[in-house]
This record gives structure tokens, sequence and C-alpha cells, in this order.
């Protein structure tokens, strides 16, 4: 288990490594959520706490795919159409598969969280919308040194799936326990 750490942290670093402004901008990130959750919270009449996480994995989505890389990976100004059917390792390793899955799982679990049905119908396309226009950026800013991939929206879109998944069943859980706990304390 030791050794996955040991590749998650090495991943990370790799990717601060190649992305310096990374680190700057998930500082922002983090500000902007905690100043932005109240307001946008009350605005849906939600949650705020769950509102400002989903502004910070939102915005940690954005840090992570649209800060200027330093090296250039695969041909500027292309896109790779190319959608293969991932390994097993490529799934639970910490490689570019599994942590484009990582980055939208967060939203899908915090999804199920939020209330009303309109904030979540809401969040739930820009959830959707999200990995398509990153994409499209990242094809037509050539200067920002990332190229585009269908692959990354593809596995963008099933992280985001797993974690609605997830998140389904861990609110399952807590509603049940909560019941059974009203049923016990009568």
């Amino acid at each position: 288990m030791s050794e996955y750490f040991d590749q998650a942290a090495t991943w990370f670093q790799r990717a601060y490594e190649i992305t310096p402004w990374a680190r700057g901008g998930l500082l922002v990130v983090i500000i902007a959520s905690v100043l932005l959750a109240v307001p946008i919270g009350r605005l849906l009449r939600s949650n705020v706490a769950i509102v400002g996480l989903l502004l910070a994995a939102y915005g940690a989505v954005l840090v992570f795919t649209l800060t200027p890389q330093i090296r250039i990976y695969g041909v500027a100004e292309t896109c790779s159409y190319a959608l293969t059917r991932p390994t097993r390792s490529e799934l639970v390793e910490p490689t570019d598969i599994s942590m484009n899955m990582l980055l939208l799982f967060p939203v899908g679990v915090l999804l199920t969280w939020l209330r009303p049905l309109i904030a979540v119908l809401a969040t739930l396309f820009i959830a959707i919308v999200t990995p398509f226009a990153v994409e499209f950026t990242q094809y037509a800013l050539a200067r920002l040194g990332r190229t585009c991939s269908f692959y990354d929206i593809a596995t963008n879109e099933l992280g985001l799936f797993i974690g609605v998944a997830v998140g389904l069943v861990i609110r399952l859980i807590w509603v049940l326990g909560a019941r059974i706990g009203e049923a016990v304390s009568r």
C-alpha cells in the first residue's frame, strides 16, 4: 500500500515540476472558494460547506488542466481522437488516466449532497460540459503547452459518474443510519 502512496507522491511532484503555476493557482482557488461559498450557497439555497467544496473541486480541475506546462507532450494545436480501453494498472496506479478520473470524482460525490434539485441539475450540467470546454481550450491555446485528447474527456466523465455512484451509496448509508438511530432512540 505504501508503494501506491510513493507513486502518487512521485506523480504529484512531477506534475508540480511541469506546472509550477499550479501551487499558486490552488491557493487562489482556496481563497476564492472560502469567499464565494456563502453568497453562492445562499443564492442556491444550498449547504454553504457543500457549495464551498464544489467551488474548490471545480477550481482544482481548472488549475490542474489549464495552467501552462513547461514541457509540451504531443503536438500543440492537435487533438487525439484515440479511445482505448485502460488497463487495470492504469486505473489503480497514479497515471494520467487515473488522475484524469480523479479530477471530477469529488464533484460527483458532492453533487449527491447538494440541494435543491435545480442546483444539482445545473451543477451536473456544468460538470458534464467542463471536460469538453477544458479540452477545447487546450486545443485552442497552444501556448499552454497542452494537447487535446478525447481520452481525457472520457476518463473525466467516467470519474464524475463513479463519484456520483459512490456519493449515492454514502448518502444511502447516511440516511439509513439516521433512520436506524431514530428507531433505536424511540
